[in-house]
Order: C-alpha cells, then structure tokens, then sequence
C-alpha cells in the first residue's frame, strides 16, 4: 500500500505486496523432527501447499491476510491446520501447539505424562462423519464447523449437543492404529549431566579425586544423548519405523512423508534425506519393532545395511513401500511391481505391514581382489557395493545399466517411472543393436563351488550372466517353469543358494549401482539372513486355521458387566475378579471399539488369569 501510494509501482513485486505480521524477525519454520537437546514439544511442522481454498487456521478476525487470496501459506503434516507464511508470528501469540511427539524427563508427574490426552483442532473443512450424532457429511464452512483430534482423528460438530466440555481432558486412544503408533510416552527428552568442573573447582587441594571425577564426568558427556526410550512391553503392539527416501518416485516420497507424519508419531517417521538413519539406535530395545522402507531397491539395501552396523538383536523385520523404477524385491515380498506404489490409503498399508508375515532374504558378500596394479583409464578398483540383495550380473545389463546411472546426471530428465524405462528400452535396443558385450565370454572364468563352467559359457557364447537371489527383472524367471524340470529345485530368496545363470540376450526394466571395473577376481559368499515382511495377500482379522482341527460346535462362557458397575469397581481388583473370573467381557451401553479394549486391558492388569 505504502508504494501504491507513492506512485513508485517500479520499486514493487509484480504483485501486491503483503502486510507484515510483526515488525519483529520471522522464526525459522521448522520442517523436520527436531532431535537435539534445543527440541521443543509441540513444534509445528511446515511444509509448504498449494491448498489456496482453505482458509487461514487464525479466522477472519485475526487473519492478517484474509483479503489476499493467492498469498502463500503452510501447512502443518502433523496436525493439518493451514496458516499464511505471513501470520506465523500471529500463530505464535495465540501459543496454539501442535500435538506432542515426547515427555520432558526429570518431571515428578511422570504418571500423569504416560496418560495421553486428545490434541483437540478446530477444523472448518472436515471429512467423514460425526462421532456422537453420526451424521455423514460435514459442511464446509469459513466458520468453525468441527473439532477433531489430531491423534485418534475423532471429530465432533462443533456445538454443545456433539462435543461436551468432558471430552477435553479424555485420555486419547491413539485410534485405529494405536497398535503401531510409537507414544509420546515412551520417548523422553534427556536433561544434559551438570559439568564435574564445578565439584573439581571445590576439591582442589585431592588433585587426584579431581582428575577420577574429571574423567567420569567427560565419559558421561560422552554418552549423553538428548533422546531415549522406554517402551512398554505389549503382545498387542507392533510399532513401525517408517523411512522414506523423497527423492523415489517423482514427487511421491515427499507426499509420502506428510501422510505418515499425520497418521503416526511424527518422531517414528524419518526422511532418509536428512540422514533419518542416524536414530535408528534409538529404537533398538523396541520389542516387535517392524520397519517400512519407502523407496526403491537400494533404499531397502541401505537400511539393511545400517542394520547390520547395529547389530540389532532380534533384527527388526523390513517391509517395503516400492517407489523405484525395477522394485524387484518388492514384487518378490508382494507390495507391487512395475507399477509401485499406485496411491494405496496409507492406513492400509500400515495394515499390511502390521499383518504381513516374517520371512527370510539371503544376502551375498562381493570381494574384489584387484588383477592388474595399473586399472585402465575410467575403471574402479572396488565396486560402489560390497553387498547385494537381488543380483548381481556382468555384460550386457549391467552396460545398459551403466548408460542410465551417468545420463542421470541431468536428474530433471528422470523425475518419472515412465521416462526412466523408456530411456531403459532405448538403451537396451541400442546396446543389442551394437553387440557391445558379444565377446563376454572370451574375457571371464566362472567358478562355482569348485566347478569351473567357463567351458560352458564359450561353448553357449554368453552375453549376460547374472547371479540371482530373487526373479529377475520385471518378474522373469530365466529358468522357466519349475513344474516342467524334475533336475533342480524351485528358486527361493531364502535357502542360502544362489542362482547362477547366462543369457544369449535379454530385454531388460532393472535398476542398480553399476560401474566400471577394473580386470579383477571377484567371490561371491553367503553374508547373512535378513529378516524381512512378505505382505499377505488377502487381509482377515480370523488366523488361518487348519479346517479339520476346527470343531464342529465351540462353546465358550461369557460373563456380562454393566458399565456402571465397572466404573464403581475398577479400583478393587479383588472385587473386580470376583465379579469376572474368567471368560469374554461384553460391556452394555453405546461405547466404541477403542473403549472396549480399554476396560479389557485394565482387566488384565487386575487379573493374571486370562480374561
């Protein structure tokens, strides 16, 4: 305004310039889990959208940029409320928190901070349906026409008769996916150990006593951490890690990333880009930990990787999100294949990997031992891995491979599965058009345990050969139907062998690290194991049974209570187990699902017996 009026219109954007928030210096905007000691509980975090028709979470009365329809705004992944990048500071005088990610340690009301409360949001655009009058449909409105928690993600109309004052202290159940959310209990923020300096300061004249205390002090500094954990034990309780490489599948991973961050803890979800691995130690006394890998192939080799380094034990089992190109380990555990991750609802495949079952993937060990002290010029010494999960193969793939690993260097050519294998097709027709590896086999010698079938490879003039741990690329099964060849048994990614197999030529759609090696020796050996999620393929809350041990008739002694009285003897667990002994517990009135497995959970507290 201030321009406009000035007649200066040359000094200003190109479009009309926005009013301050404040005179004052904008806060950095977070964007990320903050882990170090300086982390704040109830941190937004914002990402920027493009979401121009939802109104500013400030209202109208507070909104300093109401009038500006295209101004920028933000948008918290954690509890989804939208506000201008100009009204940040506004957001802060209100103190409006986003929902807690951890509890403060050194706290005496340790009891009440393992009690989850709701993380109530006022909401003018709402889906699904209310939770008390179960109407289907929320209107939108610029007015407030909702409440919603950001944990369980129940929501209220927004007036007296839909939401009672009662509800805002209610312990939150964490929801539908209470089984695989990491509390903000469990995780807790470490105060830093006060110096030894000043207690040395005090005993100067114990020089010795001073050096001992001086020592311990520095070792405690040393092993500080600002984060730990204490999980509480629950058969009932599978939580997920999820990591996610942005940079997988176009725009996919980052969108990824939002959702997670809605749906879970956000501190359980880590953006590989910003070296999400490193908490990875955090979690490791986590019992029935499971991890989801979000992105391609070498994603899923890097974490495997990383897991190997901490030597978790018991390994937390993998499941994997395909955002790659070939995702060839995905289509072996079942999550998909060429097509990937085709927008599933996130919450359906939390469910698959909490339901999915624990199978085994050999992994194989790649030793270089160098053949020649001088390498041609453009060659490596050593390969850019020392381990492989899927196949490892020379010749005529692994060129094709190479030409699309250096054209990545414009990456703005290569930001979709579709351009990716088409440049693979055009590639591959070209390489075979110009036999480039057509004197393979005059230049390798093939060992396998003992047996050298170097003869065989120059009798059949191979182009290819591969070492496979899984099918091969899109699927293919090089060695044809297993039902139709009674001399060898059918290929598997767990029995501690691998496939050694060559090929005249070969059409290809995979992915890898290759490179350019040097004349050198190269042995291939068992490494270990990897405990790894195989998604089922049809969901059923009923475990598969064996139908002849399933009887006929089936009785079982159920024992009633009503919620009045339970509520009057929760405290006396003697009276309590009396009153209940053994059997099904069914409470009479209208309460849902989450409050059911409450009162069942608090009833196994007060009885050892089964219940």
């Amino acid at each position: 305004k201030a321009i406009s009026r000035s007649g200066l219109h040359y000094l200003g954007p190109p479009q009309p310039s926005l009013p301050p928030a404040s005179n004052g210096p904008l806060k950095d905007l977070r964007t990320c889990v903050d882990w170090t000691e300086n982390a704040v509980n109830g941190d937004h975090l914002w990402m920027e959208t493009s979401c121009s028709g939802e109104l500013c979470y400030l209202g109208e009365d507070a909104c300093l940029l109401k009038t500006a329809k295209s101004a920028p705004r933000r948008k918290c992944a954690a509890c989804k409320i939208v506000v201008h990048s100009g009204c940040m500071e506004q957001l802060e005088k209100i103190n409006f928190r986003c929902k807690p990610t951890f509890r403060e340690g050194g706290s005496r009301c340790l009891r009440d901070q393992n009690v989850l409360r709701h993380h109530w949001v006022h909401r003018r655009r709402q889906e699904g349906k209310c939770k008390q009058c179960g109407k289907q449909k929320f209107f939108h409105s610029k007015e407030i026409i909702a409440i919603s928690c950001s944990w369980c993600k129940q929501a209220f109309h927004n007036k007296v008769t839909c939401f009672m004052l009662h509800q805002i202290e209610e312990p939150c159940s964490l929801g539908a996916h209470a089984g695989v959310i990491v509390p903000p209990s469990w995780i807790i923020k470490v105060r830093k150990p006060q110096s030894s300096l000043k207690n040395s300061a005090r005993r100067k004249k114990r020089t010795s006593f001073k050096r001992r205390t001086s020592k311990k002090g520095l070792d405690q500094e040393s092993k500080w951490r600002p984060f730990m954990l204490k999980p509480l034990p629950s058969p009932l309780m599978k939580p997920i890690l999820v990591f996610v490489n942005p940079k997988s599948g176009g725009n996919q991973g980052a969108k990824l990333l939002q959702m997670f961050m809605w749906i879970l803890n956000p501190r359980q979800v880590f953006d590989l880009s910003q070296g999400g691995l490193r908490e990875l130690e955090l979690y490791r006394k986590v019992p029935n930990l499971r991890i989801l890998a979000c992105g391609g192939d070498g994603t899923v080799g890097w974490i495997l990787s990383a897991l190997d380094e901490l030597q978790m034990s018991p390994q937390p089992p993998v499941a994997v999100l395909p955002l790659g190109t070939g995702n060839d380990l995905a289509r072996t555990l079942n999550w998909g294949g060429l097509q990937g991750y085709t927008d599933e609802p996130v919450s359906k495949v939390l469910c698959h990997v909490e339901d999915g079952s624990v199978v085994q993937l050999d992994r194989w060990n790649l030793a270089v031992e160098k053949s020649s002290p001088q390498p041609e010029e453009g060659t490596q010494k050593q390969l850019p891995l020392n381990v492989f999960n899927n196949y490892f193969s020379l010749g005529f793939d692994a060129h094709v491979t190479l030409e699309f690993h250096e054209s990545r260097a414009n990456p703005e050519k290569f930001n979709s599965r579709f351009r990716n294998k088409m440049f693979y097709a055009g590639a591959a027709f070209s390489d075979f058009l110009q036999r480039s590896s057509r004197d393979l086999s005059k230049h390798v010698r093939v060992v396998c345990d003992g047996t050298d079938l170097t003869p065989k490879i120059q009798e059949l003039k191979f182009q290819c050969i591969v070492f496979l741990n899984i099918p091969y690329c899109a699927g293919t099964m090089p060695w044809g139907n297993t039902g139709d060849h009674r001399d060898f048994e059918p290929q598997r990614h767990d029995d501690g062998c691998i496939e050694v197999i060559g090929f005249t030529m070969a059409s290809l759609q995979v992915d890898g690290e290759p490179c350019r090696l040097a004349p050198s020796t190269l042995r291939i050996s068992l490494r270990n194991q990897a405990n790894m999620v195989q998604k089922s393929k049809r969901r059923t809350s009923v475990p598969l049974l064996n139908p002849h041990a399933v009887p006929d008739r089936l009785r079982l002694r159920v024992n009633r209570i009503s919620l009045q009285e339970y509520d009057r003897l929760q405290f006396d667990k003697e009276r309590l187990r009396d009153v209940i002994p053994v059997g099904i517990v069914v409470v009479r009135g209208d309460c849902d699902l989450e409050t059911c497995r409450l009162y069942i959970d608090r009833l196994q507290e007060a009885s050892p017996r089964p219940s």
